[in-house]
């Protein structure tokens, strides 16, 4: 349920704040005092744009949702993080005369669309061209499938179902024709390159080991050499003084001082330590020079490795490349045939894959054909009905010559189903049925709009999250018994649902539960406007004014009281004992 709304700087309205009632309210005023902006304000809420003319400097829209019945949309709240007080939830929308726009749903801010969204699942504005409903087809199947939900519901939740499945089955299969084309392209060359890579079994970097290898037993002379020299340097030999003998001479000559200055201790543990550090490195200079020539072979046997690993990765790099390219190296083809090593895995098991997805493919096929069958069955049942439904509405709207068709045909596959829903309306004997939205003139659209409602809204069996309905001037094109009707229907619509009536038509104003008047006032040559919630003498006074122009005159205030007394004998729409409505 709506609750409040408080709208400032659009239009004529300062700062004006409606409160509405539960069932059916009313919205009166002379002309030029608002009406519309109060209509604008609401669907502001719902994401549509503000005129710039209306906007004055920051136009503002608070509005108050009750949230009772309404899970799914409390649920989509609460993911989002929007707070909630008491039930309730403040929605806000800011406009600029500059065109920007701000908006927050429970002091988060939301974009536009989310905005529209979310508020959209519980507030339904219609307008004097407007109503969607009557003009979309996929609108008209929709409401069509809510008039019969308990016998549609379920078998649209299944035909959905089996539509995803059929779905996913048709990527499987279409993914799976992909890898067996690929398979008897690619496959036997797969098999061989992994199998010669095995018989090589080359290793990761091994062709860089290889090409430091031979670099090194190219020059093997001269390293023999180099590290032979440092060796003599270090240790010496016979023929002369070497670093090892001069520091055995330190050595032992700091070692006598020593004992006589202790302090000289550690230095002479450092030449110590130092000592066997240079011996360590002269043996491992000598070693290295002795294996230089340990195989004389080495230097042909690693060049034919490195040949063998280079022609591998020349034939097989472009075979089995790389997220790069082609791989140039035998890491590199190493790391990209683990990804041909698992394609062929899915190519062993690809065929009985598709087979059994082909298969099952098939039987979802059926399962959806029947589904289908069985929904284009409940919803021609059930076209009959909303056809019977509305038709007696309209004959309670005085439009009792009109006839209401719901025709189902038929039309291309789609997750609802493949039936086309369309409402034709032939408004007097002997006219062809025509769609309701060319067949109706202004008045007779705006009441067979109201019919659908009220037959849509009568259906519903959880009463706990009925929607908002905002009718903006519904009995435009109409009056005498005919606007005396629609007070009446809409007063029933809103024993299922909270509506929200901008009229200008007394015998409509006369059934609402609440009555709000949008007052004009001038001053200093600047006109705005204010709502005021009026009670029964301010009812009667407002419903003299609509109908005489006159709140003042005797005999439309005696007609007004009349009037009025008149509609209270027809229930007026209230809340439902389970609950709210909203």
């Amino acid at each position: 349920m709506l609750s409040t709304l408080r709208i400032r700087q659009i239009g004529v309205i300062d700062d004006a704040m409606l409160e509405f009632g539960p069932g059916f309210t009313a919205l009166t005023g002379e002309t030029g005092a608002g009406k519309t902006m109060i209509v604008t304000g609401l669907t502001m809420l719902l994401g549509d744009r503000l005129d710039r003319g209306r906007t004055r400097g920051s136009s503002t829209v608070d509005g108050t949702l009750a949230l009772a019945g309404h899970e799914e949309l409390s649920t989509s709240l609460d993911e989002l993080g929007a707070e909630e007080d008491d039930g309730e939830v403040l929605v806000v929308r800011r406009v600029t005369r500059d065109g920007r726009s701000r908006a927050q749903i429970g002091g988060v801010p939301v974009p536009i669309g989310t905005l529209a969204r979310l508020v959209g699942t519980a507030v339904t504005v219609h307008g004097q061209a407007d109503q969607q409903r009557l003009r979309d087809l996929d609108a008209q199947r929709e409401a069509l499938d809510r008039f019969a939900d308990a016998e549609i519901g379920p078998l649209l939740t299944r035909h959905r179902e089996i539509w995803r499945e059929r779905t996913a089955l048709t990527e499987q299969v279409a993914e799976l024709d992909g890898l067996l084309a690929e398979r008897d392209r690619r496959g036997t060359a797969l098999r061989e390159a992994l199998e010669r890579i095995e018989a090589s079994d080359p290793q990761v970097g091994e062709d860089d080991a290889l090409r430091t290898e031979l670099e090194r037993l190219g020059n093997a002379e001269e390293l023999r050499g180099g590290a032979t020299q440092a060796a003599l340097a270090l240790v010496g030999d016979d023929d002369g003084p070497a670093a090892g003998s001069l520091l055995d001479v330190a050595s032992e000559s700091l070692g006598r001082a020593a004992r006589t200055d202790t302090t000289l201790a550690p230095l002479v543990e450092r030449l110590d330590a130092a000592r066997i550090e240079l011996s360590d490195i002269s043996g491992e200079l000598t070693r290295y020079a002795e294996d230089i020539d340990a195989s004389p072979g080495r230097l042909d046997e690693a060049n034919e490795r490195l040949h063998e690993l280079t022609v591998l990765v020349r034939d097989l790099g472009a075979l089995l490349p790389g997220p790069d390219g082609p791989a140039e190296d035998v890491t590199a083809l190493l790391e990209t045939s683990r990804g041909a090593a698992v394609d062929l895995d899915r190519f062993e098991g690809a065929e009985q894959e598709r087979a059994t997805a082909a298969t099952r493919l098939e039987a979802v096929q059926d399962e959806l054909e029947e589904t289908a069958d069985a929904l284009t069955a409940a919803r021609t049942a059930a076209a009959e009905r909303l056809a019977a439904a509305v038709q007696e509405e309209l004959r309670h709207l005085e439009m009792p010559d009109a006839a209401l068709r719901v025709d189902v045909t038929q039309r291309t596959h789609r997750s609802h189903g493949r039936d086309a829903v369309a409402i034709l309306l032939a408004p007097h004997p002997g006219a062809e049925p025509l769609p309701v939205a060319q067949a109706a003139s202004g008045g007779e659209l705006s009441r067979v709009m109201l019919a659908l409602e009220v037959a849509l809204a009568s259906s519903r069996s959880d009463r706990t999250a009925a929607p908002v309905f905002v009718f903006d001037e519904i009995d435009a094109g109409i009056g005498g018994r005919a606007a005396l009707a629609v007070g009446q229907r809409l007063a029933q619509l809103a024993r299922h649902a909270q509506v929200i009536v901008v009229t200008h038509l007394p015998q409509v104003a006369a059934h609402a539960g609440t009555h709000l008047q949008i007052v004009k006032s001038s001053t200093d040559g600047a006109t705005s406007s204010t709502v005021e919630t009026l009670e029964r003498p301010g009812r009667i006074r407002e419903l003299a004014r609509m109908l005489a122009g006159d709140d003042a005159s005797d005999l439309a205030l005696a007609h007004a009281e009349e009037l009025l007394e008149a509609a209270s004998t027809v229930p007026v729409g209230r809340p439902s004992p389970r609950g709210a409505v909203g």
